[in-house]
């Protein structure tokens, strides 16, 4: 069975800081709803938040699929078996 994944890409400018895509990541990977078990970490400073992967994402998607305000997008790369 082939598992897709996607080249991640970040528009920093639309984060809020809401750790939506963080919780869904957590959740994917360990079952439980803790940001800092995430693969990619949010850090938000004032107004402004970056957004960084782990070595250990896998490239999944899932938070992409839970971010709302559009600061994480997915660009299909070729299937890996």
């Amino acid at each position: 069975m082939k598992k897709k994944k996607f080249d991640i890409q970040v528009a920093t400018e639309r984060c809020t800081g809401c750790l939506m895509c963080q919780l869904a990541c957590s959740d994917r990977h360990t079952r439980v709803f803790n940001p800092s078990l995430a693969r990619l970490m949010v850090e938000v400073s004032g107004l402004d938040c970056s957004i960084r992967f782990a070595e250990e994402c896998d490239k999944c998607g899932i938070c992409v699929d839970y971010c709302f305000y559009g600061a994480l997008h997915k660009e299909p790369m070729e299937a890996l078996e």
